[in-house]
């Protein structure tokens, strides 16, 4: 009885990852590949399930972030527009800092621009204190999630922000583009597991220089949030 629940789950779930790799195909118009939708979606899953606690929500994760992934590499091979600026925040977990600065260049931005967070070695999910900073501001940081450092992320960036005392992976990220890629390093204490103080204090110095990185970003735009 247990091997046959066991089975209907990994076929209940190979199912629902083929129809998310079908809702990407058909999202972006046909524009990539099904069978690319569809390898994408299931490393994607295999990607998070790595790290993960509990596996019930991850189909859901994994097909946003496919559609992210898929959005790059479409940029990439030339089959999608480089529309905005793509930007890439990392650190150690992606569960404090760089979410925090993902969220709050989204947040300024409101479409101008295509940002992204990823971790070295992410963790099951994004820090309490950081959701909580982040809701003080209006934004609902509930809903993200800590993902591994990918070579699409790092080779499709326009922007590679490093936070912290880390170091990307030798040769990583040479971008197709490399002539526009630029690669900042932000001297940010890692937030994870600190008090709300030193995270909120934390979530300031970001906001401080996410604005900056806007301003350089969109030259003559308006980087207010308002």
């Amino acid at each position: 009885m247990g091997r046959s629940l066991e089975d209907f789950e990994l076929l209940n779930t190979a199912s629902q990852l083929r129809r998310a790799a079908d809702h990407a195909f058909a999202f972006y118009g046909g524009a990539i590949p099904l069978e690319q939708c569809r390898s994408v979606t299931q490393e994607s899953y295999d990607l998070l399930a790595a790290s993960a606690r509990v596996s019930a929500h991850l189909v859901p994760l994994a097909e946003r972030w496919a559609l992210d992934r898929l959005r790059r590499l479409g940029i990439l091979d030339n089959r999608l527009t480089h529309a905005v600026p793509e930007v890439l925040f990392v650190d150690r977990h992606d569960s404090a800092a760089a979410p925090i600065a993902a969220a709050l260049l989204a947040a300024y931005a409101r479409g101008r621009v295509n940002v992204a967070s990823a971790g070295q070695a992410p963790v099951h999910g994004v820090d309490a204190m950081a959701v909580r900073v982040m809701a003080d501001t209006g934004i609902d940081l509930g809903s993200a999630f800590a993902k591994p450092l990918t070579d699409d992320a790092l080779r499709a960036a326009d922007v590679i922000v490093v936070l912290g005392q880390i170091d990307l992976p030798e040769g990583s990220g040479v971008s197709a583009m490399a002539d526009r890629q630029r690669r900042l390093r932000w001297d940010v204490p890692d937030l994870r597991d600190q008090p709300f103080v030193t995270v909120r204090a934390g979530r300031d110095e970001l906001d401080r220089r996410v604005l900056r990185l806007l301003v350089d970003l969109l030259p003559g735009d308006s980087a207010s949030a308002g």
